[in-house]
């Protein structure tokens, strides 16, 4: 639980190495209202803007409030 009611604690909810796996959960937390982060690894975010994708995979991060739910949604279809 957060020390001050207004810090969050962001959790890792699952490391991709694919455009198709890292798009598809965007769209099912998009569509589920679930705020997340991409935390890319080395220069993927760099080449995610040049490039339009990343040979080098990513992080989803969740606000943690959100975890449980984002994992459900994960396992619903088969990616946790």
């Amino acid at each position: 639980m957060p020390a001050n009611q207004n810090d969050i604690n962001i959790i890792k909810l699952k490391s991709v190495f694919n455009e198709m796996d890292l798009r598809m959960i965007k769209a099912i937390l998009d569509d589920n209202k679930i705020p997340y982060i991409i935390k890319d690894y080395g220069s993927g975010g760099h080449m995610r803007i040049m490039a339009g994708g990343s040979i080098f995979g990513a992080d989803i991060m969740v606000e943690e409030t959100n975890l449980e739910k984002a994992r459900s949604l994960l396992e619903s279809i088969g990616m946790e």
